[in-house]
């Protein structure tokens, strides 16, 4: 066999290992914007949400033998806007960024935006939603409040009256 013959095997094995392990260079989750608007963005995560919550990190647990790959974070919940009469509440992530994951830190505090996944029973999030550390929620967390007070005022209120 020349050895042409051989480089030319060898580059097309190295471009295969290449093409399947990439090049160390992973290609990240890629998420829609968010409306600049601080109070549109959280009103928008707010109405897709089914929980949404601010609480502190207990426990992390990676299930790597499951598939998809995942980690399940358990948080002492501290205050729930939608969805939420528990003091508890265990999420669901994907593990990895490439798969969208959300990697939650314990210890943490965080905000949560999280949907009801049907097939597994479970809270789910990722990091396209407005999910984050409470240090980097502060406006988030003052809108959600307003949009609560909001809500509550509306229905508080009598109906308006007809005009017949």
């Amino acid at each position: 066999m020349s050895s042409r013959a051989n480089c030319n095997r060898m580059g097309l094995l190295a471009f295969v290992v290449y093409a399947v392990l990439g090049s160390g260079t992973a290609v990240a989750c890629t998420c829609a914007a968010h409306p600049e608007d601080v109070d549109k963005a959280v009103a928008l995560a707010y109405a897709r949400a089914d929980v949404v919550f601010i609480g502190d990190v207990t426990a992390v647990k990676r299930k790597l033998f499951s598939l998809p790959q995942t980690r399940e974070t358990a948080f002492a919940v501290r205050k729930a806007w939608k969805g939420l009469s528990n003091s508890t509440a265990l999420v669901r992530t994907a593990m990895g960024e490439i798969a969208c994951g959300y990697k939650f830190d314990k210890p943490g505090k965080y905000l949560v935006f999280a949907y009801w996944d049907q097939q597994r029973e479970m809270l789910t999030t990722n990091m396209c939603e407005l999910t984050r550390k409470e240090g980097f929620a502060g406006d988030y967390i003052a809108a959600l409040d307003k949009l609560k007070d909001r809500e509550i005022r509306l229905q508080k209120s009598p109906e308006a009256p007809s005009r017949e």
